[in-house]
């Protein structure tokens, strides 16, 4: 879908953060942090000193008419300029409140059908007003990581190489998973190694029809790798646990029933090795290979860096809401 020209205009206002209580809770922005903003988009727009609102809305019109991953929303390039309108990184050190510039945008969005929300995590996505169509899982543009995402990946690496497995499991899986929106995200404990059944954490997704699908995750700390023809120890057991994972159900309290796994995730604190994703996928069945998830440390660092978790935290002040 295409924005209106008025809706283009509002925008482009908002994003220079032109004086006025309209947009007094969105930040001004000169034109050394127009170009910067526009390259937060990894979009590459320079402000040479143009009359602000009008290159802005030149911009944004050029921006509106690109590739839009979700006919039902706006371009991905639109929605990355809305994210980053709401990044928690542009109000840091201001004076200005972030849910009422969500509100303010809004009122602008509503015209076209869509809002910009935020996640549990506080991140920002776009959804259709109408079909509830989100951009939350369509492949809009990443944006770089700001400077103090940068230095939590950094210290998210540093506990990666320190901790053990189960440290890893509880200490940073576990709220991470619960921050993207998981629910009832259970850890099982290595200590009842005989009641796993190849799950280290299992939890549940809420589709918007408000079903539920029910994963499961398998967590190594080390490389998983592959050599020679045969499958080594590594591989083998992994596969054992994938496949055990897959036939035993999980037991939902909350519904009183046990749930057989829709997706296992084979998770590895350092990385998974092409050749070993092959040979995975090549001794599971087809049925089988479909539910199966790789997640490696480059994954979970990009992942926790935009997440609400502190590593350093205690396991008392771990938050657990179930």
């Amino acid at each position: 879908m295409k924005l209106s020209s008025r809706t283009i205009a509002d925008l482009s206002e908002i994003v220079c953060g032109n004086s006025g209580k309209e947009v007094s809770n969105f930040p001004y922005r000169s034109s050394s942090k127009l170009t910067r903003f526009f390259t937060n988009c990894d979009l590459n727009y320079i402000h040479s000193g143009e009359t602000r609102n009008y290159w802005v809305e030149k911009v944004l019109l050029e921006l509106n008419s690109g590739l839009a991953s979700t006919p039902t929303l706006p371009s991905d390039s639109i929605i990355r300029v809305i994210q980053e309108l709401l990044n928690v990184s542009e109000f840091e050190g201001l004076e200005l409140d972030r849910n009422k510039a969500c509100e303010f945008l809004n009122k602008v969005l509503i015209r076209e059908g869509i809002e910009a929300y935020f996640d549990v995590s506080g991140r920002c996505f776009v959804r259709s007003l109408n079909s509830q169509v989100t951009s939350e899982f369509s492949k809009v543009q990443p944006r770089p990581l700001s400077a103090s995402e940068l230095s939590k990946r950094q210290e998210i690496e540093e506990f990666l190489g320190a901790a053990s497995e189960d440290e890893i499991i509880e200490k940073l899986l576990v709220p991470m998973f619960r921050q993207l929106g998981f629910l009832r995200v259970v850890p099982t404990g290595h200590r009842e190694k005989n009641l796993e059944f190849g799950k280290d954490i299992w939890m549940k997704y809420r589709l918007p029809t408000g079903h539920f699908i029910y994963f499961v995750a398998q967590v190594k700390k080390d490389k998983i790798d592959s050599a020679g023809k045969d499958i080594n120890s590594n591989i083998s057991g992994i596969l054992s646990q994938a496949r055990m994972a897959l036939d035993y159900p999980v037991f939902d309290p909350e519904t009183n029933r046990k749930h057989l796994v829709d997706h296992v995730y084979i998770i590895s604190g350092s990385i998974i090795t092409k050749p070993a994703r092959l040979l995975l996928i090549e001794h599971l069945d087809k049925e089988a290979r479909r539910h199966i998830i790789f997640m490696d440390r480059d994954e979970i660092l990009d992942l926790g860096a935009i997440t609400a978790i502190n590593v350093q935290q205690k396991d008392e002040g771990i938050d657990l809401p179930f």
